[in-house]
């Protein structure tokens, strides 16, 4: 596969890596503006906004990008994309009202600022924002379009960067600059969705009820592990603002910010990852893939604690200073990390929801009781060693569920994967760049 795919995997980390870049420079403008405590509020947010939209979206992106490799070009795509659309419509509204309650029920354990209702106006706006962020890209990434996905991602990206520099030279604060972001966010996914219906990938025709209800019901088995570990990889953020404080956030999130900087990589190759086990479960190989990745981060992880430890302090002020030591044990989670990011993609890719969500579920109830208990004993410090623990065990476990699950697959006689090609959208041509002549993938 990545032979075959050079050109697809370096648009997807170069897409990645402008991605990490906005959200980078975000983290570091406003943590500078807003100094620890304000910082903090607004992490909590984001956290908020990240984590809400996939429960409001009920596992229907994997689903999407499981089912459409079979129904492509056929008369089932248009029933199977109305359905998706209008519940994509529905989830905006869902995730921002479970945002808001999620904030306003977090007040009192962690600060009456949460509850503020500019400050939950502005949360209601970025979640949105990140539901079209959530939403809109797996459409593409369905279809095989991956250079489109990749490049609207960044802008929806790249538009939130730049609403919320515009509220910092306004009127900086947390709320404004949360409101920023989404309302750039916003614009930018107004404009993906003009071009998704441009190519026929946006439906706004009466879904049928049968197609809505198989597309939720399938997708709610992968809700465990799209919304159970993304719970898991952000309790850290909640555990530490309700025993340490808003202000230990802001200084743990510029760590943590800096230390998934590689994750990049393995988030690119996963894109790659969940449409060749779709396509065809029987040929694919993710060793290999795995190995390279994890190579590549140690490098990129090298670079960036080097990189990390000399600029921190003097960019932010001394009173970031104990982000240094964190960002590095950081840097090693993500080393943990990237077995998982291979395996779940692929589980999810092979349409085994049921399997991955049940595995996600497992998952996240552990992460509460282990960020609790680290954090109660050793603070900051502890929520970053519960992060390599979690990402550690997460990465086992699931290589060991792929490993058994293809095995079962291949125990029994070979099966020919679906071929229909992907509809061409207006950024490329059907599956061109991703190969010239489609064969099985070898991963």
């Amino acid at each position: 596969m990545l032979g075959r795919r050079r050109f697809a995997v370096a648009f997807l980390t170069g897409s990645s890596a402008v991605q990490m870049g906005a959200n980078m420079l975000a983290a570091l403008l406003a943590s500078s503006v807003l100094g620890p405590h304000g910082r903090g509020l607004m992490v909590l947010g984001v956290a908020t906004a990240g984590i809400v939209p996939l429960l409001a979206g009920m596992g229907t992106g994997p689903q999407l990008r499981s089912r459409f490799p079979a129904v492509a070009g056929g008369t089932g795509q248009r029933s199977v994309i109305a359905s998706y659309t209008w519940w994509s419509a529905a989830a905006l509204v869902l995730a921002a009202g479970l945002a808001v309650l999620v904030s306003a029920l977090s007040a009192p354990l962690i600060d009456p600022a949460l509850a503020d209702p500019r400050y939950l106006l502005a949360l209601a706006v970025v979640t949105c924002g990140y539901v079209a962020h959530t939403q809109l890209p797996d459409i593409w990434y369905a279809a095989g379009l991956f250079r489109c996905g990749s490049a609207w991602a960044m802008a929806t990206t790249g538009g939130g960067a730049v609403g919320l520099l515009t509220a910092v030279l306004i009127a900086p604060d947390v709320w404004t600059l949360l409101l920023g972001q989404g309302t750039g966010m916003l614009v930018a996914a107004g404009a993906q969705a003009v071009h998704l219906r441009a190519a026929g990938l946006l439906c706004l025709a009466r879904p049928a009820r049968r197609e809505l209800r198989d597309l939720l019901r399938r997708g709610g088995r992968a809700l465990g592990l799209t919304m159970g570990l993304a719970l898991a990889l952000r309790l850290d953020r909640y555990a530490l603002g309700s025993i340490a404080g808003p202000a230990a956030v802001g200084i743990y999130s510029v760590a943590s910010t800096l230390g998934q900087v590689p994750r990049l990589i393995p988030n690119a190759i996963g894109q790659i990852v969940n449409r060749d086990a779709a396509a065809n479960t029987d040929t694919f190989r993710p060793a290999r893939a795995t190995a390279l990745t994890a190579v590549a981060v140690v490098a990129a992880g090298t670079v960036v604690a080097a990189t990390g430890w000399l600029v921190i302090v003097p960019l932010l002020g001394g009173e970031f200073a104990g982000a240094k030591p964190l960002m590095l044990v950081l840097l090693a989670a993500e080393i943990a990390y990237v077995p998982y990011a291979v395996a779940s993609r692929a589980l999810l890719g092979a349409g085994w929801m049921g399997t991955a969500g049940a595995f996600g579920l497992i998952w996240s109830a552990a992460a509460v009781g282990l960020f609790a208990g680290a954090v109660a004993l050793w603070g900051s410090f502890g929520a970053a060693l519960a992060c390599v623990t979690l990402y550690a065990g997460i990465s086992a476990s699931s290589w060991l569920l792929l490993s058994r699950r293809l095995a079962r697959v291949r125990s029994v006689p070979t099966r020919a994967g679906p071929t229909s090609a992907a509809p061409a959208g207006p950024c490329e041509g059907g599956r061109a760049d991703l190969d010239p002549a489609p064969r099985p993938a070898a991963l």
